[in-house]
C-alpha cells in the first residue's frame, strides 16, 4: 500500500515541477538574445550564465536593477524584472550545463596569466579551478573578451559593485597582464 501512495504522490508532484521548469525557461526567453537560451552565449561580448553560481547571478541582476552596476543593455532590461523572477532566473541559469567556449589560448600568455593569478591569490575567492562559490563568480569557461572587459572595468573604476575587492589588484594591471590573465582563465 505505501508504494501505491508514493506513486500517486509522484504523479501529482512531477507535472507541477515540469510546469515550474517550463515557466523558468520561458522567463529566460528575454535573456536568450545575448546569453543564449540555456545561458551559453554565442557572442564573445556577452558572458555565459550557465553553471554560474545562483548567488552571483541574483546579486548581479539586483545590482543592475538598483544602479550599482551599469550597462546600456542590461540596466534597462532588468529594470522591469521582479525579485522573484530574478531569483528564478538565477536558479534556472545556474542549473544549466556550461559548454566550454572555443578559445585558442596562447600557451605563453596562459603561463604568465597563471603566475599573475597565483600572485593575486584569485583562487582564495573564486575557488580552485575558478568554479566560483556563492557570491564569487565562476570564471572558468567564461569568454576571453568578456574577462578582458571586466578586468579593465575594475582597473579603470568603471565597475565597482564588488565591495572594493578587485580594484586593489586590477588597478596595477597593464593591458598585457590583463590579456595574459584572461588567456589563463579562458583556458579552463
Amino acid at each position: 500500500m505505501p508504494l501505491k501512495l508514493l506513486f500517486f504522490a509522484l504523479t501529482l508532484i512531477l507535472p507541477s515541477l515540469t510546469v515550474m521548469d517550463a515557466a523558468r525557461a520561458a522567463k529566460s526567453d528575454s535573456c536568450a538574445h545575448c546569453h543564449g537560451t540555456d545561458g551559453n552565449s554565442t557572442s564573445s561580448a556577452y558572458p555565459n550564465l550557465a553553471g554560474q553560481t545562483t548567488e552571483y547571478l541574483y546579486r548581479q541582476m539586483k545590482d543592475f536593477k538598483e544602479g550599482r552596476r551599469k550597462d546600456a543593455m542590461m540596466s534597462p532590461s532588468i529594470g522591469v524584472v521582479s525579485d522573484q523572477d530574478m531569483q528564478e532566473l538565477a536558479d534556472y541559469f545556474s542549473a544549466q550545463s556550461l559548454v566550454r567556449s572555443k578559445f585558442d589560448a596562447d600557451p605563453a600568455k596562459v603561463e604568465r596569466g597563471k603566475t599573475i593569478a597565483q600572485e593575486a591569490q584569485c583562487t582564495s575567492c573564486h575557488q580552485p579551478g575558478f568554479k566560483g562559490l556563492k557570491e564569487f563568480p565562476r570564471l572558468s569557461r567564461q569568454k576571453y573578451p568578456y574577462i578582458v572587459k571586466q578586468l579593465m572595468d575594475y582597473r579603470d573604476g568603471l565597475r565597482t559593485n564588488d565591495n572594493g575587492l578587485h580594484a586593489p589588484v586590477a588597478k596595477n594591471l597593464s593591458d598585457e597582464q590583463i590579456a595574459a590573465l584572461a588567456h589563463y582563465l579562458a583556458s579552463f
